[in-house]
C-alpha cells in the first residue's frame, strides 16, 4: 500500500475529521445565535488557512556565514 504524500514527497498533514454539529436543544435562540457564529466564523478561517498554504511559495536558499569561518575574500575596488 502507498502513503499519501504532499508537496515534495513531504508527507500530508493529518485531515481532521467531519465534526458533527453539536446538539444545541437545551440552550436558549440567543446562545444558540453565538454557537452557530462562531462555528461559522472557525469555518471561514479554517478554509482562509487552506487557502494561504495551497499558494505558498517554497522559501529560497541563501548562502550565510557561519560564525567562527573565515569569511571569503573581497576584491577592493580600488581607483
Amino acid at each position: 500500500m502507498f502513503a499519501s504524500v504532499g508537496p515534495r514527497g513531504a508527507p500530508r498533514p493529518p485531515v481532521a475529521p467531519a465534526i458533527p454539529e453539536p446538539d444545541l436543544s437545551h440552550l436558549t435562540e440567543d446562545e444558540r445565535k453565538i454557537i452557530m457564529a462562531v462555528l461559522a466564523r472557525q469555518r471561514e478561517e479554517e478554509a482562509k488557512e487552506d487557502a494561504m498554504l495551497k499558494e505558498e511559495k517554497p522559501i529560497q536558499a541563501r548562502t550565510v556565514n557561519l560564525v567562527g569561518q573565515k569569511k571569503p575574500p573581497q576584491q577592493n575596488d580600488v581607483r
